[in-house]
């Protein structure tokens, strides 16, 4: 299996429980395009987004400590600080096949030494950014990540792999672009994925949506010759049908457990997955 993000947010019985859409300020085309800003460095990121919650930040890791980052508002009780970094900016396509930019600012939570909070079930958070480039050379903000928009990981860190994310851009709907992905993770010698759909919108919010369970092993547990071993893998399709939101097929194969976990069956079948924009979720 590829590289998973390890989460225990998650049980086998409600893989698709993050993220979680909630409820946001209504979006505001206008509102975005007021945010105008000369490139998109970290300087000017953070000075548009974040005045006045910042200071200098100190991360004890090599490689977090080679993003641009810097620290955002005080210490909690614990003396934990947030510190936010900065990942490479993206640039893709939208569904006209214009330019657009992508820019990730994740949270993570850095003790009172350097060192960042990690544990199974610790995640960080993201402010994700959308800009287009104006033909005077400035970057209008096209959309936005709500504030209190949740993304699933682990060990401290947001389950966002822009290289990965950037890979399978595609078209979603009709004006949609967006990215298919999985995450996953693996306790007691089971490893558990699920597919999220990350959408790129310009009349609305960005956000990740839970789509359907993706594949599950329990090699850890048990050896492939035991009548309890199971193991089965999927292959999403998005099926371009020209509504506003195309349906996702799921096809499954391998050995894959009932529901109600009372049996293995060899399985090899398919099952399309809708958007419903009302409740903002894959059903």
């Amino acid at each position: 299996m590829k590289k998973l993000l390890l989460s225990l947010a998650l049980s086998s019985s409600a893989l698709f429980a993050a993220p979680m859409a909630t409820a946001n300020p209504q979006f505001s085309t206008l509102q975005m395009a007021q945010v105008q800003l000369d490139n998109l460095s970290f300087k000017n990121i953070m000075r548009q987004f974040y005045s006045g919650q910042m200071s200098r930040g100190y991360v004890d890791d090599e490689e977090l400590s080679k993003m641009p980052h810097v620290t955002l508002g005080q210490a909690d009780e614990d003396e934990n600080t947030t510190v936010a970094l900065m990942h490479p900016v993206i640039e893709y396509k939208n569904n006209a096949k214009e330019s657009r930019y992508l820019v990730m600012i994740e949270k993570i939570q850095v003790g009172s030494e350097g060192n960042v909070v990690s544990c199974h079930a610790c995640t960080g958070t993201a402010d994700l950014f959308s800009f287009k480039k104006l033909n005077n050379g400035q970057y209008q903000l096209v959309s936005r990540s709500a504030k209190d928009a949740e993304f699933s990981g682990s060990w401290g860190r947001v389950g966002l792999d822009l290289e990965e994310i950037a890979k399978n851009l595609k078209p979603l709907g009709k004006n949609l672009v967006g990215s298919i992905f999985q995450n996953g993770y693996t306790s007691t010698g089971t490893t558990e994925l699920w597919w999220e759909a990350l959408h790129l919108p310009e009349n609305d919010y960005i956000n990740s949506y839970g789509v359907a369970d993706a594949g599950a092993d329990n090699g850890g547990s048990y050896e492939e010759d035991s009548p309890l071993y199971y193991s089965y893998d999927s292959r999403l399709d998005v099926i371009n049908n020209g509504a506003a939101y195309f349906p996702l097929k799921v096809t499954y194969q391998g050995e894959k457990p009932t529901e109600d976990y009372e049996q293995i069956r060899k399985v090899n079948y398919s099952k399309l997955f809708h958007f419903n924009a009302i409740k903002k979720e894959y059903q």
